[in-house]
């Protein structure tokens, strides 16, 4: 009989933190929970603080773009700031007061900025951007922040036939300066409503930029320009403006000439952009935080067993040389049921596949073969995620990532190792080979 079907498993005392999944600015912006998982890591702490003293300082930036690979946490960060700056947000309250205890500096800043003591702090306009003109993303983001006001006269008008902005056709009427006066009045009417401004942030700004870029004779990149130099000037009632990209502008031009791609780059100089990707460290915090494990389980026991592989996993270097020795042990002991050299490792592991957070936390989610939660199902409390466990995770699962990869042969090398040897390895034989294998690739 198979041992797992007689003896508990560590899926029954580890589990996976609610939460870790992809963000949706528009449907996840008033749920009153979602903003109490997110992780003020020191990337994010510095890019707040970066975002507060460039708009409520003596500088007139108050439009940017946070560029960075996918899933690397730009749309939790852009929920995470809304919440701060708008006090009508069901997780505005939790959110300010969890910063307040991790820094409280900048908690008063937010609250100077968004001149919360006040006012409603700044309205926030969500947008997830697709394949259309910026116009009509913005606009259609703008029907949808204003709805719940609609009995306001000034928001009938700001919704009226005039502009275009009602819910059967949320477009804009008239050409760029007429969607330069919709912002205007959209800042104007959020002000009527008790707001000290507006703060739209633009996900998956890169569809936009792909349709401008495939229908150059409809559609305009010129408006971005608009759109900075307007909030840029906002003044005393301020219009920010934050756009999320996975690259830069010039490279969704790439198929344009180059007088084209020149203008792109013109465009994107009228934005200050911030570089927005979790370092592997910071990832390892975010793994590990990420995993909850059972109160019922003999948490002494698990930590004793994690600090008993530390010292040998010290030894051979694998401890990240910005993180001391008791931080570390501290970070594995956390990371359970991951050995500490797997725990190291994944951040690295998936950026070498061009990938990152999105695809750590699919691996802790998903049911993929020998993945994480396979793993839980299959072991007893006390197994540990080994790097030979991800090796085989690799191979059954990128296969044809790692073919198209001119590092392939460090891993099909080993696949064709352990083929050929067949019975005459044991288990630990088999996964020293598998390990070696791993580290060689990586």
């Amino acid at each position: 009989m198979d041992e797992t079907q007689t003896k508990p498993t560590l899926a029954t005392l580890v589990r996976v933190r609610p939460g870790i999944r992809s963000i949706s600015l528009e449907t996840d912006l008033h749920q009153p929970t979602v903003a109490d998982g997110y992780v003020l890591t020191e990337q994010a702490r510095v890019v707040l603080g970066r975002l507060l003293g460039r708009f409520a300082g003596t500088h007139t930036t108050r439009a940017w773009t946070l560029t960075g690979p996918y899933g690397s946490g730009k749309s939790y960060f852009g929920l995470y700031l809304m919440n701060l700056l708008a006090a009508q947000l069901p997780a505005h309250a939790s959110a300010l007061a969890a910063l307040a205890r991790e820094d409280s500096m900048l908690a008063e800043k937010v609250q100077a900025a968004g001149r919360l003591e006040a006012t409603r702090g700044l309205l926030p306009i969500p947008v997830t951007g697709y394949r259309a003109s910026i116009e009509e993303c913005i606009g259609r983001g703008i029907v949808t922040a204003f709805t719940p006001h609609a009995d306001s006269p000034d928001v009938a008008r700001l919704l009226g036939e005039d502009t275009g902005l009602h819910a059967n056709a949320p477009h804009v009427n008239g050409d760029g300066r007429t969607f330069l006066d919709l912002l205007e009045r959209t800042r104007h009417t959020a002000a009527g409503l008790g707001y000290s401004g507006v703060v739209i942030v633009l996900d998956e700004m890169g569809k936009t930029l792909e349709h401008v870029a495939a229908h150059p004779d409809e559609a305009d990149v010129y408006v971005l320009q608009q759109i900075a130099e307007a909030a840029n000037r906002s003044g005393g009632l301020p219009l920010l403006f934050i756009g999320i990209l996975h690259q830069s502008f010039d490279r969704y031009a790439g198929r344009l000439d180059g007088t084209t791609q020149r203008e792109w780059s013109k465009v994107q100089g009228r934005y200050e952009d911030i570089a927005f990707q979790e370092p592997p460290v910071q990832q390892m915090w975010l793994l590990a935080r990420a995993l909850e494990v059972d109160a019922a389980t003999d948490h002494e026991a698990v930590g004793h067993q994690v600090r008993a592989d530390l010292s040998a996993v010290a030894d051979t270097a694998w401890r990240p040389a910005t993180l001391d020795p008791e931080r570390f042990a501290a970070l594995a002991v956390r990371g359970y049921p991951l050995h500490p050299t797997a725990l190291v490792a994944l951040p690295y592991l998936f950026r070498r596949l061009a990938q990152n957070e999105r695809s750590l936390f699919a691996y802790l989610a998903s049911h993929e073969p020998f993945g994480f939660q396979e793993f839980l199902g299959r072991h007893a409390p006390g197994a540990m995620v080994r790097l030979s466990d991800l090796f085989d995770y690799l191979a059954a699962n990128f296969q044809g990532r790692l073919y198209a990869s001119l590092r392939a042969r460090l891993i099909t090398e080993t696949l064709e190792r352990l083929e050929q040897a067949g019975d005459k390895l044991d288990l630990l034989e088999r996964d020293v080979l598998k390990t070696v294998g791993l580290v060689n690739w990586l």
